[in-house]
C-alpha cells in the first residue's frame, strides 16, 4: 500500500466534515420539529376554543326552541351582532352573549385559565364570576343573518331590508393569539337554521 504524506489527514478532515454536516442536519431537524410541535399545540387549543363558541351558539338556538322563543333570541341586540359568551360557572346556568366587546382590543375577549378548584385549567372568557390567569388567547363571536334569498346580512341590516325573510344565523367564531411575537388568528363558521 502506497500512502502519500498527508493523505490520512485529508481523509480525517473529510470524514469530520461529513459527520459534522450530518449532525447539523439532525440537530436542525430536531429543533424544527420542536418548533412545529409548539405551533401545533397552540393551533389545536385555538381550534377548540372556536369550536366551543360554535357549540354554545348551537346550544343557544336549541334552548330557544325548547323555551318556545325565536331561534335567534339572544344572538343579537338591536344592531349589534358581535360579542363574547359569558358563563357564570354555576351548574345548570346557560351561557349568554355579552355584546359589549366588538373587537379584540376589548378586555372581555381575553380567555382566562380558571384557578377554580372544581375546574382547574378551564379556559373561559373574562368575566366577573371566575378568577384566573389571562392567557394569550382572545375570542369573539359574530352572528350574521341568513336570508331565504341566499343573502348573508351583518349588523344593522335585516333580511327584510334585502327583500327576504330570515331563515338562519351564520355564527362566526374568531380566535386570536400570540406565538413568539407573532399574532395568529383563525376563524370558524357554522350555519344555524331555523328548521323546526
Amino acid at each position: 500500500m502506497n500512502i502519500r504524506p498527508g493523505q490520512t489527514m485529508l481523509e480525517l478532515i473529510f470524514a469530520i466534515a461529513v459527520i459534522g454536516v450530518g449532525l447539523l442536519a439532525a440537530t436542525t431537524l430536531v429543533f424544527y420539529n420542536l418548533m412545529l410541535s409548539d405551533r401545533d399545540k397552540t393551533e389545536i387549543t385555538a381550534i377548540n376554543l372556536a369550536r366551543e363558541y360554535l357549540e354554545l351558539a348551537k346550544n343557544k338556538r336549541d334552548s330557544n326552541w325548547l323555551a318556545g322563543a325565536a331561534f335567534d333570541d339572544g344572538m343579537y341586540t338591536g344592531t349589534d351582532y358581535t360579542g363574547t359568551w359569558v358563563w357564570t360557572g354555576w351548574p345548570g346556568t346557560l351561557a349568554y352573549v355579552d355584546f359589549t366587546a366588538n373587537d379584540f382590543s376589548d378586555a372581555r375577549t381575553k380567555v382566562m385559565l380558571s384557578d377554580a378548584v372544581s375546574a382547574p385549567d378551564f379556559m373561559v372568557n373574562w368575566n366577573t364570576f371566575i378568577t384566573g390567569t389571562t392567557s394569550t388567547y382572545s375570542r369573539l363571536m359574530t352572528f350574521n343573518g341568513i336570508c331565504a334569498n341566499g343573502s348573508i346580512v351583518g349588523a344593522g341590516v335585516s333580511c327584510a331590508g334585502v327583500g327576504s325573510t330570515k331563515i338562519g344565523i351564520r355564527a362566526i367564531a374568531q380566535v386570536r393569539w400570540a406565538l413568539k411575537n407573532t399574532n395568529r388568528e383563525i376563524s370558524m363558521t357554522s350555519d344555524l337554521y331555523d328548521w323546526r
